[in-house]
């Protein structure tokens, strides 16, 4: 009896997700090819944009020999985590109508969106850096740190965008603070630089933010030379963790504040 319940209830959640998942493909993207390029088109273009400019101000990148790869791996990591933030926090919001259904939880809006946003970073992954493969033939590469970077970026990211559905429902204030704070993260997270040519104190300071380490640790696995001794796996990942549970809570215990309006 029990096992046929929970056959059920696994087959209903299955259904729910995958029309939630269905829903945000259609809403996204649309039904033309255009709207699946740009996931494509965003990292590369910023890549090719950082390429340009550093190439024509510098005679070599700061790790290896290519300023694009060397860009790609910092970028393609920041953009798995950010993409997957900006993705998840206006979730609930955007599913809000459907909320008025029993039977639909804002967890079902999150698992959509994360499943979605995974698949997605995926592809654009593969072609990514499948492209570039044609182009800089990779000496050598350690699949393990690439996986496990990548991992820790989407729960770090997924992370703060649970937790944020619940800050920017309850404050649009914070919202915009939080836009404002955001926005030097692409500066401060080791994209165009490596972190211990820094000097004292700003190498200190910006060992604080976790997508530094995680963005070192990514690149440990396109340079077999480079060891990156500042990482600090534990830090990374207790506060990918973190931001997780804290979010799954926060979802949790203001569940029924967030299916009510503004």
């Amino acid at each position: 009896m029990y096992s046929e319940t929970f056959q059920r209830s696994l087959k209903r959640q299955f259904a729910i997700t995958f029309a939630l998942i269905i829903r945000e493909m259609t809403t996204r993207y649309g039904n033309k090819i255009g709207g699946y390029m740009w996931a494509v088109l965003d990292p590369v273009l910023t890549i090719a944009i950082l390429t340009t400019v550093f190439s024509a101000i510098a005679q070599s990148p700061p790790l290896g020999r290519s300023f694009t790869l060397f860009f790609a791996t910092g970028y393609a990591t920041f953009y798995m985590y950010r993409s997957m933030s900006e993705q998840i926090s206006p979730s609930v919001e955007a599913n809000r109508a459907l909320l008025n259904y029993p039977v639909l939880s804002p967890y079902d809006t999150v698992i959509s969106r994360v499943i979605l946003q995974v698949f997605t970073l995926f592809v654009v992954n593969l072609l990514l850096f499948g492209g570039l493969y044609l182009m800089v033939p990779f000496e050598q590469i350690n699949l393990k740190p690439i996986f496990f970077g990548s991992l820790i970026a989407i729960v770090l990211g997924a992370g703060v965008g649970m937790a944020n559905i619940v800050w920017f429902h309850f404050s649009s204030t914070y919202q915009q603070i939080w836009g404002i704070i955001n926005r030097p993260a692409f500066i401060v997270s080791g994209i165009f630089f490596l972190p211990e040519t820094l000097p004292h104190p700003f190498r200190e300071i910006v060992m604080w933010n976790p997508l530094i380490h995680i963005i070192g640790l990514v690149r440990t696995g396109f340079y077999p030379t480079y060891r990156a001794p500042y990482i600090n796996l534990p830090f990374a990942v207790g506060l990918a963790v973190f931001s997780l549970v804290l979010g799954f809570f926060l979802v949790w215990l203001f569940d029924a504040r967030l299916r009510e309006q503004k």
